[in-house]
């Protein structure tokens, strides 16, 4: 597998099946010269790409529009279908404005045919542990260069289309990294609803994946009609190059999990490196991305997608957000201590030391 541009394959492995949801806003669906409608139309079911209806999608409610690809491979002609339809969702703004945009409300969301993890619950576990342990870099390595992850994806937002589901849930792409860790430590880990049958809505309190809004969405593992894993995480755009970097980012991690479970030997020392929590985010960027990736030039493309927005407000509080915690050494901490001269950290502790003393003297319990 390696990065190409345009229409190029990846080389990706032949099972890795996968699909598209594009969203945009301030799109104009219905009515004369619509996305939805006339030879607009015609045009994307000649295509076989599937147009969301307001009742299926908010989005398009509020003067957006949402199209979902039918099932792609890395082929040159699904990659120039890709960009075609991109160009062609462009020609139809709305009333709000002469262009179409892919503002906070939007995301791009690509699935993957689940089956070359299900078929081994080895894969599917090495999967699950590669991802937990990289979440959060990959929530900053998602969009393209200086475009930080939307405030929606991972926070409560009450504006617009997310007020009624803001009341229950973290973003449209919530974290799972830490329910992930938990799960895998306590040895409760299901992905799959196909033998919960009807009692699903009870048993999904107790399984990783009861609700779609995740970055990492599993809950259609195992369905018949739609067997797949889904990345919620990444902000809309119509710019193909950013999908086709994003799809090759996924089907990296994909791949890397199922070779580690096929060849564990080779990967271990790798493995050891990328798992080490007492590096910084930099190192973990880079243990992580040599890892996944083999070619230096591919990895320079992520790295640069995370200096650019590692710093970005949208990402204080992380811990609060459902991202596994500790996974690295926090950079302002470190450059905390760094600014903090020794004796002044003695002297602190001293000061401390006998105010304990002292108030113990007293009588008083600070603990027990």
């Amino acid at each position: 597998m390696q990065y190409t541009k345009e229409f190029a394959p990846l080389g990706l492995p032949k099972e890795f099946k996968f699909g598209i949801e594009l969203e945009a806003n301030n799109v104009k669906t219905k009515g004369k010269n619509g996305l939805y409608t006339g030879e607009s139309a015609k045009y994307l079911q000649s295509k076989h790409w599937h147009m969301a209806k307001a009742s299926e999608e908010a989005l398009v409610s509020e003067g957006g529009a949402e199209l979902v690809s039918p099932i792609l491979q890395d082929s040159e002609q699904d990659w120039k279908n890709i960009s075609d339809i991109c160009e062609h969702m462009k020609k139809y703004p709305g009333q709000k404005g002469n262009e179409v945009v892919t503002d906070s409300k939007c995301g791009l969301h690509i699935h993957f045919d689940a089956e070359c993890l299900r078929c081994n619950p080895n894969r599917m576990r090495n999967f699950l542990r590669l991802y937990a342990e990289a979440e959060e870099l990959l929530y900053k390595m998602c969009n393209d260069k200086n475009d930080p992850i939307r405030k929606g994806a991972i926070n409560k937002d009450f504006k617009g289309i997310h007020i009624v589901s803001a009341l229950w849930r973290n973003g449209m792409a919530a974290p799972t990294g830490k329910k992930i860790f938990k799960q895998i430590q306590d040895g409760t880990l299901k992905v799959s609803y196909q033998n919960f049958g009807k009692l699903k809505t009870l048993a999904g309190k107790y399984k990783l994946d009861e609700r779609r809004y995740a970055g990492l969405n599993l809950t259609n593992i195992g369905n018949r009609k739609k067997n797949t894993i889904e990345f919620r995480m990444a902000n809309g755009t119509l710019n193909p190059e950013v999908i086709k970097q994003n799809v090759f980012l996924y089907a990296s991690l994909i791949n890397t999990a199922i070779q580690i479970t096929e060849n564990p030997t080779i990967y271990q020392e790798q493995l050891e490196t990328f798992y080490r929590t007492n590096v910084n985010e930099k190192q973990k960027v880079e243990n992580f991305l040599n890892l996944i990736i083999a070619n230096p030039e591919d990895i320079q493309i992520y790295k640069e997608r995370w200096e650019s927005v590692k710093d970005s407000s949208v990402f204080l509080k992380n811990d609060r957000k459902g991202f596994a915690q500790n996974r690295f050494k926090r950079e302002q901490f470190k450059q905390i201590a760094d600014r903090t001269p020794s004796d002044r950290i003695h002297a602190t502790y001293l000061q401390i030391k006998d105010m304990l003393l002292k108030t113990k003297d007293k009588g008083v319990v600070i603990y027990d």
